[in-house]
């Protein structure tokens, strides 16, 4: 994920780099830096090197510099955390939507979207597939009860790539390695359209 921030971060005119906004949807806040870590695993630390707070090498190694503000973050749909990683998030500047904002497309997610909008120049919005209702990806090593379905996330994304301009890249991450009956595949290509659908849209009404 660094890297493809890095990436929309230094798409700009100039030499300056652009503010990335970042909505993050995932059952975890992956904000355990090397010191919080239960598992000693990277996959539970890109929020955190994102937003300056560990492996500053790697970070710079993908050219993500400034680091993210935590206020141009918002975590979607996170159920499990670690308790220091806990600690981290309490202190931090980030906010939060719960899954039923995301199944239910309530205010409080297009008035986080709002505040991106006004305080970034370009949104990425970020999916890991544990996010989602665990019979879409049984497959998954880190799967999580009460999460969206893709459908209802489809449906979001086609609003939020639809009602902002600044909604310029969309990415989903740890696809299962196992994915009896195509179920999730099925849903990844379901968010994928809903999103290609409001990006028609957006383009529909220049």
């Amino acid at each position: 994920m660094p890297g493809l921030v890095a990436g929309l971060q230094h798409s700009g005119p100039t030499r300056e780099p652009l503010r990335i906004g970042m909505l993050w949807l995932d059952a975890h806040p992956d904000f355990n830096t090397p010191e919080t870590t239960r598992s000693g695993s990277l996959g539970g630390m890109p929020v955190a090197v994102a937003t300056g707070r560990a492996l500053e090498r790697m970070r710079l190694d993908a050219h993500l510099d400034p680091p993210l503000s935590d206020r141009r973050v918002v975590m979607a749909g996170v159920r499990l955390v670690d308790p220091l990683e806990q600690h981290l998030l309490d202190q931090s500047r980030i906010e939060q939507l719960t899954v039923d904002d995301l199944r239910n497309m309530t205010p409080a997610v297009f008035a986080q979207l709002d505040r991106l909008s006004q305080i970034s120049d370009k949104i990425y919005i970020h999916i890991d597939m544990d996010v989602l209702d665990p019979r879409e990806v049984a497959g998954h090593v880190n799967k999580v009860a009460n999460g969206p379905t893709s459908e209802q996330l489809a449906r979001l994304f086609e609003a939020i790539f639809r009602r902002y301009p600044k909604a310029v890249a969309i990415g989903f991450a740890t696809i299962p390695p196992t994915d009896e009956g195509g179920l999730s595949i099925a849903a990844l290509n379901r968010m994928i359209a809903g999103a290609v659908r409001g990006v028609k849209a957006r383009q529909a009404r220049r």
